[in-house]
């Protein structure tokens, strides 16, 4: 109560001013504090915002130009230069490639969006002489700019920036190289509304705000919800107070771009002539509640930017995220072209050159020897018997084969050289820089010296040689296909003479092809119209002169090619699988011709068998079976003819089916005896009944005693092993007379008669059955 009383108006009106002071001067102090933390974090929001912006600008032309890199090197744009390259026409090739290549730029374009945004609006391909290639805003767009095409010869990809009165214009170039020369510019049009949507992804229309993308050319106005005056008069101002503005830039990362903005403050008010602080002097018993207020907005306020900075940070977390799987998809697609391209020019077995980048090497080594003056060698060559490499041992021993041929190969090339596969087991070596044939000879002794050695799968050995057909430049072409086509004629030469050795092209290859190609035609025409006729040459017993026999021979006189030996045409039948037909012919006519003769004489009908036809013993010998049965024929009535060459296919089945015929009484004769695989323990293991003495034996007999001593050993062989002989080819009675004289029993030759057609051939038997021939002993 004493101090109570001490306390007058005065003092309690400077107290009370002295606290009232205090006070407003804490809150004042609050205040500013608050308004400072409060600008700040402004700040620092607009700067991650500005900085956000710029990253994703960057990121955008990064993984733009990367997209354009893939383009340039896509397998459509490496097509058509290489056709280009190789001075194709629009009308073979050329055409298609650039259709080609325009569907890939349209896909890339239409593919090419930010939220249904197109990134580019035109893409062109312009030649480094400046031809336009490709232009998707051909006719559409205005004519776009000239584009420093000199400078892009020097430069992998840039950004080039252009005024022209529609505004700026934004390219992005990368040079086209074709065999690491630059060739073409890809040049992309950037939609600059792409570029407009990044920059203000995350502006609107209540923040008051302007940004610029500024370029050395000028500006490209990006958002504005400032006035105009405004943003004339605080473009380049530092805030001084509310009414300035705050002003952010930021350079784009990889880019001649940069960044400006300008900002209007949260709060543009001064806190010491506000009328929040004039009411609170005024009113002194409302400090408290304006203090709250002006808190609770300071607060408010602050919470508006502590959760703008948070979806700011949530936003560029997504976007990093969805930057993080961009970059590995366009790695994994980057990977997946390189992996293409590889495949598109390699072979995936050996891993090396495939037919496709073959040829193009051909090419270049033709270019390079036009301009040198040398030779070119092609080398073109196959395993032999690679097929039964297969059958045998597996094909995963064919593949470990073609591996080592491959390496065999690598090793001993130049690194000049190049080596392709061009499928199955055919490869191409390609020689440039020959200085002559000679210098080819070694080459091929030395590709078929690789082939010594013996070849190795799962610690089990085997030989296979090669065969190589040869072909040079410019002697016999002046093209890739025209000089591979050469060389795989040589090769088909090389194959024809015994394999394991090589040729070269000759001219007059393509004629014995095309009659080959020509033969089989026909052949097939005249096995389908009943063309070929049999003959009949008899066989008669050299002591009392009787026919005894006749031997069925085919014959074919083409309308067109004339007369055709049966060498020629039967070994073509063996290769094409004709002889099927053409065996079974000649059985049923034989065997239908024999049986009408069975009354006249009870001779024997000869017909000869190709090894080919007994690779299906089976079917072979049920079909003889039949035919037999259909024509009456008794089965010890037919004589098959087999050549030493079916010993090579011995097996059970064979042998099973030859017996089953011998048992029937079917009658087994050796061929030729004496020109294949002659041997004792072929005799002993078959069930023959003759032994056929071959003509060039009997025709030299007379003058060369070397050909005496084989016949009289292959007849005391015959007499050993109870085999009868028959000997081929006499033409002259001294003949007859010896081989009588040594115990042969038959005959068969021009001395007696030449084949016959069927209705001579019955006239002859009639006439012999009268009035036989006898011979001396």
């Amino acid at each position: 109560m004493k101090f109570l009383k001490r306390i007058n108006g005065r003092t309690a009106i400077i107290v009370a001013g002295g606290l009232l002071t205090a006070y407003l001067a804490l809150i004042l102090t609050v205040t500013n504090l608050g308004q400072s933390k409060l600008e700040d974090s402004q700040r620092q929001s607009l700067s991650l915002k500005i900085r956000n912006y710029t990253d994703n600008l960057s990121f955008f032309f990064d993984a733009s130009g990367q997209n354009l890199a893939n383009l340039a090197a896509n397998q459509a744009t490496t097509t058509y230069f290489s056709n280009l390259a190789a001075g194709m026409s629009v009308k073979y090739g050329l055409g298609s490639s650039l259709f080609n290549l325009e569907q890939t730029i349209g896909g890339f374009m239409h593919s090419s969006k930010i939220d249904n945004l197109p990134i580019y609006k035109r893409v062109r391909v312009i030649g480094l002489g400046g031809t336009p290639i490709i232009d998707t805003g051909a006719g559409i767009l205005p004519p776009p700019p000239l584009l420093p095409l000199k400078e892009m010869e020097k430069e992998r990809q840039r950004i080039e920036i252009t005024q022209t009165p529609e505004g700026l214009l934004i390219n992005l170039l990368h040079t086209i190289y074709h065999q690491n020369k630059p060739v073409a510019v890809l040049a992309a049009e950037v939609n600059n509304d792409v570029l407009i949507y990044q920059l203000s992804i995350q502006e609107h229309k209540s923040s008051k705000s302007c940004l610029s993308l500024i370029t050395p050319l000028g500006g490209i106005p990006v958002w504005n919800t400032l006035d105009d005056a405004n943003t004339g008069q605080h473009s380049h101002a530092k805030m001084e107070g509310d009414a300035q503005l705050i002003y952010l830039e930021k350079v784009v990362k990889q880019t001649p771009f940069k960044l400006i903005s300008w900002y209007e403050p949260v709060n543009d008010q001064d806190i010491f002539t506000s009328t929040w602080f004039i009411a609170a002097i005024s009113l002194l018993a409302v400090p408290v509640l304006a203090g709250l207020l002006y808190l609770m907005r300071v607060y408010n306020a602050n919470l508006v930017l502590q959760t703008q900075v948070r979806v700011s940070a949530q936003q560029q977390k997504h976007l990093a995220d969805k930057n993080a799987l961009l970059s590995e998809e366009i790695d994994k697609r980057i990977a997946s072209e390189a992996e293409l391209a590889y495949l598109a020019t390699h072979d995936d077995l050996t891993g090396l050159a495939n037919r496709a980048a073959g040829m193009v090497a051909l090419q270049h080594a033709i270019d390079g020897a036009r301009i040198s003056g040398t030779l070119v060698l092609v080398v073109f060559l196959d395993l032999d018997n690679f097929k039964q490499v297969n059958d045998t041992v597996g094909h995963p021993a064919g593949d470990e084969l073609l591996v080592q041929t491959a390496g065999r190969l690598q090793q001993a090339m130049r690194k000049t050289d190049t080596l392709a596969r061009f499928g199955g087991d055919e490869f191409m070596l390609i020689i440039p820089e020959l200085r002559s044939q000679d210098a080819a000879k070694v080459i091929a002794h030395g590709i078929l010296s690789l082939f010594d050695e013996p070849f190795t799968h799962d610690s089990q050995e085997f030989f296979v040689s090669t065969s190589i057909g040869m072909s040079l430049y410019p002697k016999d072409g002046d093209t890739p296909a025209n000089l591979l086509k050469k060389a795989d004629t040589a090769l088909y030469r090389a194959k024809e003479s015994g394999r394991n050795g090589y040729s070269f092209y000759d001219s007059n290859m393509n004629q014995d092809l095309q009659r080959k190609l020509a033969l089989n035609v026909r052949l097939h025409q005249a096995l389908s119209n009943d063309e070929l006729d049999i003959h009949y040459q008899p066989i008669l017993d050299l002591q009392t002169g009787q026919i005894v026999a006749a031997e069925a021979l085919v014959r074919w006189t083409d309308r067109e090619l004339g007369f055709i030996s049966p060498a020629e045409f039967i070994p073509l039948a063996e290769k094409n699988g004709l002889i099927h037909r053409l065996g079974d012919m000649v059985l049923q006519k034989a065997c239908r011709q024999a049986a009408q003769w069975q009354p006249i004489s009870p001779l024997t009908i000869a017909i000869n068998f190709s090894s080919v036809q007994f690779r299906h013993s089976e079917q072979l010998q049920q079909r003889i079976l039949q035919v037999l049965a259909e024509t009456g024929l008794s089965p010890d009535k037919l004589e098959m003819e087999v050549t030493e060459s079916i010993f090579i296919e011995q097996d059970a089945c064979l042998i099973n089916s030859l017996n089953h015929l011998k048992s029937v009484g079917v009658k087994l004769s050796i061929d030729d005896f004496g020109t294949g695989y002659s041997a004792l323990s072929y005799l002993q293991r078959f069930s023959f009944s003759k032994l056929k003495i071959d003509r060039s034996f009997v025709n030299g007999m007379t003058d060369n005693k070397a050909d005496l001593s084989l016949v009289n050993a292959m007849l005391a062989m015959a007499k050993s092993l109870n085999l009868r002989v028959v000997a081929e080819g006499i033409e002259e009675q001294e003949q007859a007379d010896y081989l009588a004289g040594k115990g042969c029993e038959y005959g068969q030759g021009y001395l007696f008669s030449r084949p016959l057609c069927a209705a001579d051939f019955t006239r002859l038997l009639q006439a012999r059955q009268s009035t036989p021939k006898q011979l001396p002993a």
